[in-house]
């Protein structure tokens, strides 16, 4: 203690120190462990996570690519009345991170056909990644930050194109009322498809519901939209106030035509059904009677 105040020597590494000098040496061993540990985390993905993780992306993308190709032959074999053709587009995102399309050009190549400084290009994007998770999330684990960091998808974006004049244009231009309702329920069957392909049992239901189906696009547009759900397999459960879906382009289909009268407190339901070239009457379900009392 002195009339001041009070001085404060601390013992460290084998010698006191005052505090200033502690607080420069603690500096320095802090910039040491982060080099050591830096390293250490470039030597585990070097070693251990760049040919795996290259390949899983490899994997991904390559999928994803042919989904796309996959949905793409679908839509072109299916203009519209108008002759309007739209495609998928795949591309990376516009916040896609730094160095992506370099990285993405090596990721789509074998590991095994490496230079050293592919590996080394690929390493470091990888870890500028895992920097900057660990950076925008502190409070999150080692786990979290490389799922978030090595997901694939946020480097991507989808885009929906349209032609026009013999090029391709961004859907969302000028276009008609129905135009723009292809433009955007269209793309989303395709991508519909695509999430459902994913079910482990071939006998999951892909199951998509529309309300108000296909308001304002013209019949031939409409059939060829129920034709396009039926090549992308999908269970559609719609309403509409004029849509009963018999077209050659739909295999089968159940219909619930419902009518009513103002001031009558009652719905009729007439049942048809359609199976790809007639439409017939079918009488309700019979609920079955309540069974008999085992006892009196």
């Amino acid at each position: 203690m002195v009339e001041d105040g009070m001085i404060v020597d601390v013992v460290y590494q084998g010698r006191e120190r005052a505090v200033p000098e502690l607080a420069g040496a603690l500096a320095v061993e802090v910039g040491e462990l982060t080099r050591i540990l830096s390293a250490h985390e470039r030597e585990i993905l070097e070693t251990h996570l760049i040919t795996e993780v290259a390949g899983t992306l490899q994997e991904l993308i390559a999928a994803a690519e042919r989904q796309v190709l996959a949905m793409n032959a679908e839509l072109e074999e299916r203009p519209t009345s108008t002759g309007m053709r739209l495609r998928l587009v795949w591309r990376p995102s516009r916040k896609a991170p730094i160095g992506l399309a370099q990285a993405r050009g090596r990721l789509l190549q074998t590991a095994d056909a490496w230079t050293a400084e592919d590996r080394a290009a690929v390493g470091e994007f990888l870890q500028t990644q895992i920097a900057r998770q660990q950076t925008e999330d502190a409070a999150g684990s080692w786990l979290e930050h490389l799922t978030a960091a090595l997901d694939h998808r946020s480097w991507h974006e989808f885009a929906v194109e349209r032609q026009q004049h013999g090029r391709w244009v961004p859907a969302t231009g000028p276009a008609s009322g129905g135009e723009r309702v292809l433009a955007v329920s269209v793309p989303l069957f395709a991508a519909a498809s695509s999430h459902y392909a994913s079910a482990g049992s071939p006998y999951a239901p892909r199951l998509v519901t529309l309300d108000e189906a296909f308001a304002g696009v013209d019949d031939d547009s409409r059939a060829k939209c129920l034709g396009l759900l039926h090549a992308f397999d999908l269970d559609v459960v719609m309403t509409s106030e004029r849509e009963w879906a018999c077209y050659p382009q739909v295999p089968g289909i159940a219909i619930a035509q419902l009518a009513r009268i103002d001031e009558v407190a009652a719905v009729l339901v007439t049942r048809w059904e359609w199976d790809g070239t007639a439409r017939t009457r079918r009488e309700d379900p019979v609920r079955p009677a309540d069974p008999e009392p085992l006892w009196v």
